[in-house]
């Protein structure tokens, strides 16, 4: 793992207990990057809405022009934001990073400061010549006001070109069903018919911040996934996460989440079982099962599997030992919504991603 993200992960719980609270419209009207210094004095993204008494953040336009403000007695941060003077802010970015856990090619997000200073948000493993992101890895942490969704599109990034990114239009999605599948299939109705989502691998409401949440929004961190799904059960399991950090039962939270398996569909005329690629024949494949794994760092671990397939009438057998869900995460068991599996998540990590099984 990279050594920011863990880093700044285990560093959190020197931070609980803030006393400022960082408002909406200060975090946004902001035009510098919010930053920390932790314990030994390395340089993280502040990703609370709360700061600590006495903490100072590091507001920063470039890497030559820090502002300082800090959170005092009184609940204010001195000077007080939003602190509004940088024109030009840096962007995000995303570089490619060595990872021997990605059998791919690995991916980080977030912010350049110099050759040796970066501030990761996520990373993600991504076959590029076949464009799958196979996972991603983020931290996320409570947000007491969280920003709402932003209105952003989707970016490639130089990582896949603008033809391959288009093969998640409603119109390309159906001259790849009928390719695949015959033109007599009934899967996708017309061209207007949008079946698949680009759905999210880390959610950006797990960023809380509005300039971290369009930083989500990568074909890096997507997968093709039943609409459906993505804003039922797969949404109920992203929600019950946050809401496990905002309610206080954990302070953060490592998510690795991801897809494996190629979705299948039956051909319209012959009825044999076809492999469903986006960019058929065989690049942006369809997950047949989408996996999310939740870990505390402090023993607390969970698995969770989604079947991305709302045309099989069979209940599958998902590929690990089952255990039963948390009483307050209450699935919706149909097809439609996704249905959603608890795993053991030793047993799912080590028998389906055991690349994965060391660090999430």
């Amino acid at each position: 793992m990279n050594t920011m993200l863990c880093l700044c992960f285990l560093m959190f719980f020197w931070r609980v207990g803030a006393d400022c609270q960082l408002g909406a419209t200060e975090v946004s009207e902001t035009t510098r990057l919010f930053t920390y210094r932790d314990d030994d004095g390395e340089l993280c993204l502040q990703r609370l809405d709360m700061v600590p008494t006495d903490q100072t953040l590091e507001m920063i336009c470039n890497i030559s022009d820090v502002e300082y403000t800090t959170c005092e007695q009184n609940g204010n941060m001195s000077p007080p934001l939003p602190i509004t003077d940088c024109s030009k802010l840096m962007k995000g970015i995303v570089e490619v990073v060595s990872d021997e856990i990605c059998p791919f090619t690995m991916y980080r997000v977030g912010y350049k400061l110099s050759d040796t200073q970066f501030l990761e948000l996520y990373r993600s493993c991504y076959d590029v010549p076949n464009q799958t992101a196979h996972f991603v890895i983020h931290l996320a942490y409570p947000i007491t006001s969280p920003a709402p969704r932003p209105d952003q599109s989707f970016t490639s990034d130089g990582v896949i070109s603008g033809a391959a990114a288009a093969f998640f239009q409603a119109k390309n999605i159906y001259a790849t069903f009928k390719e695949t599948l015959g033109p007599n299939q009934n899967f996708v109705t017309s061209a207007r018919d949008l079946v698949f989502d680009r759905g999210h691998l880390a959610a950006s409401a797990d960023f809380g911040f509005e300039s971290y949440m369009r930083l989500s929004f990568k074909y890096l961190n997507v997968v093709a996934q039943f609409g459906s799904i993505n804003r039922s059960n797969w949404k109920t399991l992203e929600t019950w996460i946050r809401n496990q950090l905002n309610d206080g039962n954990f302070e953060v939270l490592k998510i690795c989440t991801g897809g494996f398996g190629v979705l299948e569909l039956p051909h319209s005329i012959t009825g044999e079982l076809k492999p469903i690629y986006l960019n058929a024949p065989s690049s942006n494949p369809v997950p047949k099962w989408l996996f999310k794994t939740v870990n505390d760092g402090d023993g607390t671990r969970y698995a969770f599997l989604t079947y991305n397939n709302i045309h099989d009438a069979s209940i599958p057998t998902p590929n690990c030992q089952q255990v039963a869900c948390p009483a307050t995460l209450q699935f919706v068991d149909t097809k439609e919504a996704g249905l959603s599996f608890c795993c053991d998540p030793i047993d799912f990590l080590t028998t389906n991603v055991p690349h994965l099984a060391n660090v999430c």
